[in-house]
């Protein structure tokens, strides 16, 4: 039976645990006008490079200057390879996989974009634009990547049944809707290797069907690790069996899970290693990301390795972190250092 505390190795590359940092924008912190991480975000990550947790996911960083999402961070030029290089070499030094989430930021599916109005070239130039961002992503040291196509993001918009209303080949049934995630990895794999990992970040669809059907499709194109959280619709409502403590996201990874060979991680609401725990040892999934409890206690992990039921996060009904982190009212519970880096 596996442990949440147990290592994973996918390729040549081993997680020393399951546990993730899942990909979280700091709100309250703003990066500078040309994409760089901002000194004061870039110790937010460092401050939890050595806490022992297996994965670290950056936030989505845009491969294009095109409709920067919040936070404003790109690996879309080579200015971007040395913050990249920094969170890496930090991430190796204690043990920690690092990858960067990729996204295409200029649409969001929940703010009302559309991506009817793409043209075949547009969808070459993003491709290309993703590409590139993966490629600088290697060579800056990242253990892998993570596309971003949940929560209403480009990708989940032209992955969706629902959202996707092109007139074009990237369009119509599963893998003509996959046929740009397609050709991304395929370009991406001319140069990565067994010590580089592409992930994926999923969002649901209208039914558990669909999701099964584009997990395995994407495990067929080439995705070596899935990350299944909210898509499109923004909200659904599944029967879940009676006895399942978790909600409706961390029920449709443990359905993937079934159907894929591929290792799955399951995230949202969890807020303990001894949930955690349970989704492992019963085979739900192969990983469990946090978000809030890393918010709240960049040491969580150690808190969690005494007690796994550490449950930091004080529930708000307001999230400060969507405003200033600084005003969490449980983070100035768990103190904690952090390093004093410069980016290169």
């Amino acid at each position: 039976m596996e442990k949440i505390l147990s290592p994973i190795k996918i390729k040549n590359v081993t997680f020393e645990n399951r546990v993730v940092m899942a990909p979280m924008v700091n709100f309250g912190v703003r990066s500078s006008e040309d994409g760089i991480m901002s000194a004061e975000l870039l110790q937010h990550y460092l401050g939890r490079t050595t806490t022992g947790v297996g994965l670290i996911i950056c936030q989505s960083l845009s491969v294009s200057p095109k409709g920067m999402v919040s936070g404003g961070v790109g690996a879309y030029s080579d200015a971007h390879m040395g913050y990249l290089k920094t969170l890496s070499e930090e991430c190796h030094k204690n043990g920690i996989k690092f990858f960067a989430q990729l996204a295409y930021h200029d649409a969001s599916f929940r703010q009302g974009g559309t991506i009817s109005n793409r043209s075949e070239s547009d969808l070459e130039e993003i491709k290309n634009d993703f590409v590139r961002a993966i490629k600088r992503c290697k060579d800056s040291g990242c253990d892998g990547i993570e596309l971003h196509g949940a929560h209403g993001f480009f990708l989940n918009m032209i992955v969706s049944p629902q959202a996707n209303r092109l007139e074009n080949r990237y369009s119509g049934d599963i893998s003509r809707r996959l046929r740009l995630i397609k050709e991304i990895l395929e370009d991406a794999k001319k140069f990565t290797d067994d010590n580089f990992i592409i992930s994926y970040r999923m969002g649901w669809n209208d039914d558990l069907d669909t999701d099964v059907a584009t997990a395995k499709a994407l495990e067929t194109l080439g995705v070596e690790l899935l990350h299944i959280s909210t898509g499109i619709p923004v909200d659904r409502k599944l029967k879940i069996p009676v006895d399942f403590e978790f909600n409706d996201s961390v029920y449709a990874g443990s359905q993937v899970k079934k159907s894929v060979s591929i290792p799955v991680i399951v995230v949202n609401d969890i807020q303990t290693l001894h949930r955690g725990q349970y989704l492992i040892e019963n085979g739900l999934c192969d990983f469990v990301a946090y978000g809030r409890p890393f918010l709240a206690d960049a040491t969580f992990m150690r808190h969690s390795a005494k007690d796994f039921n550490h449950k930091p996060c004080l529930d708000c009904k307001t999230c400060q972190w969507f405003v200033n982190g600084e005003k969490c009212p449980a983070k100035s519970k768990f103190k904690s250092n952090f390093y004093t880096a410069k980016l290169r």
